[in-house]
């Protein structure tokens, strides 16, 4: 099925003008490589000489899957080192960074080349699904996600849809069955390349710049003892056993505040509305306050924190039921709280080759299967599967 999606591919191509993209991600880097698509007659045969080989030979000339080094240009040349792949593609490899490849880039866009992103070439070579697969794999934040991710690249889902597509249609059941195991891992699929989001929050001072600055292993956050000091949402990326997470360290929620705290609360609160995850911090070496219980009443799903544990403990009986005792100074709790907040954010991990969605596409799509099936629609449950896969 591969090499007959090429050969549509190079099909499809023929008639279309040459193209040519960048590979590998911009700015800094060792080395920048460019694909060129076409006729090398184009590059060889321009009023002014681009690629020169070391050898001698014209680029056209040159045997394939030969690594041939050279000079780009002519005036002030650049030195590449130029492969061709197969007869219509050519890799240029040359100096990272943005200005060697964009001056070869801007070469071949006057000569006529179409410049393409490598999406836009991954998507015209095999299609929206696989150029989707392989985009959020680039994406990927830590290995754990990759590994997954590469799961999917390689054809784990692409298989569960295809045998979607040749299931009878009478098997109703089965089918429905198969998308809602799918659309469970939607969420899951999501966050492989989103973070999850963290949301700390408390009474001014309670220490939330602090333990975000114990979660994450260096100082992200001002701490400072006067109140008021966050005023806006201040975020860190960390992965905690493998998994992305974003945790925000908010403005201190209390009833009266200036009206330039008022709006980083505001912010705070919607904030905690929209968060995967809410931390409530109440420092237990103060006497509790009424700004403190109603964040317990407003809240109950969070994570409440005991804080700074290693001081005296004046709450008492107050301290809720279920808090964690953690001191952001000592360390105490921390890989408690870690573990917490793991078990709420991925409660379950899927077992190796399960087949998870990736993109929003794809569950909207899945989605649209799967209420086609409700409604005994066949004609367009299959548009819908294969529209994921066109």
């Amino acid at each position: 099925m591969q090499s007959t999606r090429y050969l549509l591919f190079i099909e499809m191509m023929e008639n279309l003008s040459s193209t040519a993209g960048l590979l590998t991600p911009r700015g800094r880097g060792a080395v920048a490589t460019i694909r060129f698509w076409g006729d090398c007659r184009l590059i060889d045969q321009a009023a002014t000489v681009r690629f020169r080989a070391a050898n001698g030979k014209p680029l056209q000339e040159q045997p394939l899957d030969r690594v041939v080094y050279g000079h780009w240009g002519d005036e002030i040349a650049e030195q590449v080192v130029v492969c061709r792949v197969d007869l219509q593609f050519v890799e240029i490899h040359c100096h990272g960074g943005d200005a060697a490849a964009q001056r070869i880039l801007d070469d071949l866009d006057a000569l006529g080349c179409t410049i393409l992103s490598w999406q836009e070439m991954t998507t015209q070579r095999l299609g929206v699904f696989e150029s989707e697969c392989t985009e959020v794999l680039t994406r990927a934040g830590t290995l754990r996600t990759a590994h997954i991710l590469l799961e999917q690249q390689s054809g784990v889902l692409r298989a569960a849809l295809d045998d979607l597509l040749l299931a009878s249609p009478k098997k109703r059941e089965r089918i429905k069955h198969k998308l809602d195991e799918l659309l469970r891992w939607a969420n899951f699929g999501l966050h492989l390349t989103q973070a999850w989001n963290v949301v700390l929050a408390g009474r001014p001072n309670v220490g939330k710049s602090s333990l975000i600055n114990a979660l994450v292993g260096y100082s992200r956050s001002i701490v400072f003892d006067k109140p008021g000091t966050t005023r806006d949402v201040v975020t860190a990326e960390t992965a905690l056993d493998g998994w992305p997470v974003q945790l925000a360290d908010t403005a201190g929620i209390r009833e009266h505040a200036d009206p330039l705290e008022s709006a980083g609360i505001d912010r705070a609160q919607k904030q905690l509305a929209a968060a995967d995850c809410r931390v409530l911090l109440f420092d237990t070496s103060q006497p509790p306050h009424e700004d403190d219980r109603r964040l317990h009443v407003n809240w109950p799903d969070a994570i409440f924190i005991a804080h700074k544990c290693d001081l005296p403990d004046v709450w008492g009986r107050e301290v809720p039921e279920n808090a964690l005792r953690v001191s952001s100074v000592t360390g105490e709790g921390i890989g408690n709280l870690e573990k917490a907040l793991i078990n709420r954010l991925v409660p379950e991990v899927p077992a190796a080759n399960t087949p998870v969605p990736v993109t929003l596409r794809q569950i909207a799509l899945l989605t649209a299967a799967n209420e086609a099936v409700q409604k005994q629609d066949d004609h367009a449950f299959r548009n819908a599967l294969e529209s994921i896969l066109s």
